[in-house]
């Protein structure tokens, strides 16, 4: 897996250009499944939020009176929307094409790095383990399903499908589905959808009673 600098981004990459902002933005609208091209008036306040944090970590990575004025006003949205949507997710550790499913309780530590194109659904704790001072590190094209919790030092590979309520406090390699408490697996690897990596498996299918008479 490639590091991930304090931007959050994949690799070496940082967002220091306009052209890079826009990156970020055109990945996050695609993988919200926007056609649109900017948010409604009225509603979009999780595509909102997206843009308040890009703009909050591209602003922050300038210099100069009229960037820290931009940034402080980005800053001030996004945490309005984020104490409106139940969002604490801070700037700095997200990839591109980040995905939030719904409004509610996520919560992600400022010493998480999460790469490029992950789904995370309502009830999310991404954080450090008791006494600890390191939190995850995941990979890219990652699903987590509701209500997760990821603790501690460890490493979430590439192509990952974290299943709901499942507690993870162990690292685990690419490509394969996670579900339980602690979590184990299930399935690998995953079927992650080959373009955004957010279609999670899908569920066995029960066998059909056979309609043949009985003697």
């Amino acid at each position: 897996m490639t590091p991930i600098d304090g931007t959050g981004a994949p690799g070496n990459h940082r967002m220091r250009t306009r052209s890079d902002l826009r990156h970020f933005l055109k990945s996050d609208r695609k993988a919200l499944e926007m056609r649109r091209s900017r948010p409604r008036f009225l509603g979009d306040e999780i595509w909102k939020f997206l843009i308040c944090l890009r703009h909050v970590e591209y602003y922050g990575s300038r210099r100069g009176p009229w960037s820290r004025l931009l940034g402080g006003f980005y800053r001030f949205q996004m945490h309005r929307l984020g104490v409106a949507l139940g969002f604490s997710i801070p700037p700095g550790v997200c990839g591109p094409g980040l995905s939030l499913a719904h409004y509610g309780s996520i919560v992600i530590s400022p010493a998480a790095r999460i790469r490029a194109n992950c789904r995370i659904h309502s009830g999310v704790n991404i954080g450090v383990a008791k006494g600890g001072v390191v939190a995850p590190r995941i990979g890219d094209n990652v699903y987590i399903g509701p209500g997760a919790k990821l603790f501690g030092d460890i490493r979430i590979g590439d192509g990952v499908a974290i299943g709901a309520n499942a507690v993870v406090t162990k690292s685990f390699e690419s490509g394969v589905t996670i579900v339980g408490v602690p979590a184990r697996v299930i399935r690998g690897p995953a079927e992650i959808g080959p373009e955004s990596g957010h279609e999670f498996p899908p569920a066995p299918q029960p066998e059909l009673e056979s309609k043949e008479p009985r003697p």
